[in-house]
């Protein structure tokens, strides 16, 4: 009977032990993929993404994914302080333009050739590309022109037309402005956003049919008769036509705040403003509408890489992050920019009647110019590139600089801060 007990215990013990050594297997299949985000400023932007990843996690039940979101100016901080100690997340999601920078440096891994990639609109991919390769895929579209917002009520008070050519406009803002005693009440035409100076002038020397970078875009060109055009047109709308006046904008508020608020009744602005209008201003009176070309007969238009996601090289966890990111762009692409109130980066999504339905009318102007977009270019430093040219702007339409030598003082620094990342 001992023996048998014996025999009985070891039996057991082999039997625990494989059941151990099952039980080990399967934790062992079960990943965990850490995912940054920003999106504590923006509800919408962060509720698509957490919807996304739950209908992967879903789909894929081995998969967990960590996601930790920051606000936008800790998560920059923290992108490149992570980036350069080598701590940073399996999967983070970045403003397109800033992956150049970080692939030339060694810290992306490539985008699998198994992930198809002829879906996206090229303007949307040009940020993940260095050296010939992919570095990551983008959800949005990011795009500044070709649509503004106007306020039809005061178009009808003013008789008049939504502008069919830029003269059309410039004509109409004159009309719609209005002042006091103590100057500006409302604006006919605001535009002096930081991202709207730097996208209106580059896309004027597009649609004249110029280019503002050299050969090898190793520096840019504002030597030009195309971009000394652009230059002037935009400073004559607030010196010579007095449609707008940059100190309006203060603080922490967005043009499309002013807008909103009745003070302009046109703003060029990007279709993500639309969001806050209908809902954190509960507005449902105004259009968006398009804005005529500077010149020529299409728009034409300098546009960033929007949102997406990257794998860090280091991750223990490529396979599983890059699962995660085909999912994000591919099969949650449409809920994603639904969700988010963005424009798609893919082709298909953008031409789905879904979209087209869901998003609503006023998303059906921007939809009608994304082929017109062409990636900005190696910026390498955004913040520097944008903050140089909008600094001798403002220093222009004050009249600290003149025309001439705001320009070439852009040039200048612009092609000095370039010269640093060759």
């Amino acid at each position: 009977m001992r023996v048998k007990w014996i025999a009985v215990l070891t039996l057991l013990i082999v039997l625990a032990s494989l059941t151990a050594g099952g039980c080990k297997k399967e934790a062992a299949g079960l990943e965990t993929v850490i995912m940054w985000t920003h999106g504590a400023e923006n509800p919408d932007f962060l509720a698509a993404t957490e919807a996304a990843i739950a209908d992967f996690q879903e789909a894929n039940p081995n998969i967990t994914v960590q996601l930790e979101n920051f606000t936008y100016d800790v998560f920059i901080q923290k992108l490149r302080a992570s980036f350069a100690a080598g701590d940073e997340a399996d999967v983070l999601q970045i403003f397109g333009t800033w992956a150049t920078d970080y692939a030339r440096k060694g810290y992306l891994d490539p985008v699998p050739d198994t992930i198809d990639t002829s879906g996206f609109f090229p303007a949307s991919l040009g940020g993940y590309t260095w050296e010939g390769k992919l570095y990551g895929l983008p959800h949005e579209y990011n795009l500044e022109c070709g649509g503004m917002l106007v306020h039809p009520a005061m178009f009808q008070e003013a008789d008049l037309e939504y502008p069919q050519t830029w003269a059309d406009l410039v004509a109409a803002a004159k009309v719609l402005t209005k002042r006091d005693t103590q100057g500006l009440t409302r604006a006919g035409f605001i535009f002096t956003s930081l991202d709207n100076i730097v996208y209106s002038f580059l896309s004027f020397i597009l649609q004249q049919g110029a280019d503002y970078w050299n050969g090898d875009q190793t520096a840019v060109n504002f030597s030009t008769p195309e971009a000394q055009t652009a230059w002037k047109a935009l400073l004559d709308l607030i010196v010579v036509a007095k449609v707008e006046d940059p100190s309006l904008v203060s603080g922490e508020e967005d043009t499309s705040d002013y807008f909103y608020k009745g003070q302009a009744a046109m703003c060029y602005r990007g279709p993500w403003t639309i969001a806050a209008g209908l809902n954190s201003y509960n507005l449902s009176d105004f259009d968006y509408v398009p804005v005529p070309p500077f010149a020529g007969d299409s728009m034409v238009f300098a546009a960033e890489s929007g949102w997406g996601e990257i794998v860090s090289a280091r991750s223990q966890h490529k396979a599983a992050a890059w699962k995660l990111v085909e999912f994000l762009t591919t099969d949650s692409a449409l809920a994603w920019n639904l969700r988010s109130f963005t424009l798609p980066a893919r082709q298909d999504v953008a031409a789905d009647p879904a979209y087209i339905e869901q998003a609503g009318p006023l998303m059906a102007t921007p939809l009608t110019v994304l082929e017109g977009g062409r990636w900005i270019g190696p910026l390498w430093d955004r913040d520097r590139f944008f903050d140089i040219l909008n600094r001798h702007f403002l220093a222009a339409a004050a009249g600290l600089e003149t025309y001439e030598a705001s320009l070439k003082a852009v040039e200048t620094e612009l092609n000095a801060m370039l010269a640093e990342n060759q």
